[in-house]
């Protein structure tokens, strides 16, 4: 695995491309991740509630194909440096149930599994007894009232994929952020961004969250600019999981267009088209 973790492709924050999945070390990453969930799937019937909501397969899902290669190789060259000399903590921010914590904590550090739905608790613990994450550690903790249930400065290092833009407050959610993390402690933050500008984060959203997150952090990847065409969007992704076809944007178009026919106003929503965006962040030393 040693060639793993130099790929020019994650070397940036910014719009994720299409192109970097053809990028010879994310392929060689990602296959890994496969196995991961692949090793991690097998014991699903030992751990996992029968109404469980959300995909198993995660990491076929559009953006997580990109994301959790990108999280995991920032993670793992970050806590190379700290891991010899204590025990690093780490926070997979609204973790849900999902292969990827188990495998941060084969990097040797204690992974915090964080979440605001307590089902949860059980399935991770459940899981905890027969995936394996040695040489480290996992527990899960309950998000209440917005606050993280950790100590001020106390992790290393904390992730959060795709979840930001689902939160209420950005602005309570990055100010606990920087709280439980140490002083120059990793932030690795991936959003999904609809390209619409109607659903998720938009523009105004966005550029808002990026005032917040200069407040407490300071980006450590420079973020690039991609071709429009080579962003990775829901529309053109690799593994279609969650995508919307061409005949289903034809539908929902047609329909938007026959509406005054009929004595309706067009609907509200609108289909959207989503990329992600992915970011490197270090916490300020005073913040």
């Amino acid at each position: 695995m040693s060639n793993l973790f130099s790929a020019r492709a994650f070397a940036r924050s910014g719009l994720a491309a299409l192109s970097d999945l053809q990028d010879p070390e994310f392929v060689e990453l990602f296959s890994y991740l496969e196995t991961e969930q692949r090793q991690f799937l097998d014991k699903d019937d030992q751990f996992r509630r029968s109404d469980y909501q959300w995909p198993r397969d995660v990491i076929h899902c559009w953006s997580r194909q990109w994301e959790y290669p990108y999280i995991y190789h920032h993670l793992r060259a970050s806590l190379q440096a700290k891991l010899p000399n204590r025990n690093v903590k780490v926070v997979d921010l609204g973790s849900a149930v999902t292969f990827f914590p188990f495998s941060v904590a084969k990097l040797g550090c204690h992974v915090y599994c964080l979440d605001v739905d307590a089902d949860c608790g059980p399935d991770i613990d459940k899981a905890v007894a027969v995936v394996d994450h040695a040489p480290g550690s996992l527990e899960f903790g309950l998000i209440s009232n917005d606050r993280l249930p950790l100590g001020d400065s106390e992790v290393d290092a904390l992730y959060c994929i795709s979840v930001l833009e689902h939160v209420p407050s950005h602005e309570k959610t990055v100010q606990e952020v920087s709280r439980v993390l140490r002083p120059g402690g990793l932030f690795a933050l991936t959003i999904d961004m609809d390209l619409c500008g109607y659903k998720d984060i938009g523009v105004g959203k966005y550029y808002e969250l990026r005032r917040l997150l200069a407040k407490h952090f300071e980006l450590v990847e420079p973020e690039t600019v991609i071709h429009p065409l080579d962003t990775l969007r829901a529309s053109n992704g690799q593994y279609p999981y969650l995508t919307f076809s061409t005949w289903q944007r034809c539908k929902f178009h047609a329909k938007q267009r026959l509406r005054p026919f009929v004595g309706k106003s067009r609907l509200a929503a609108v289909l959207p088209d989503l990329a992600v965006w992915c970011g490197i962040f270090r916490k300020k030393q005073e913040s």
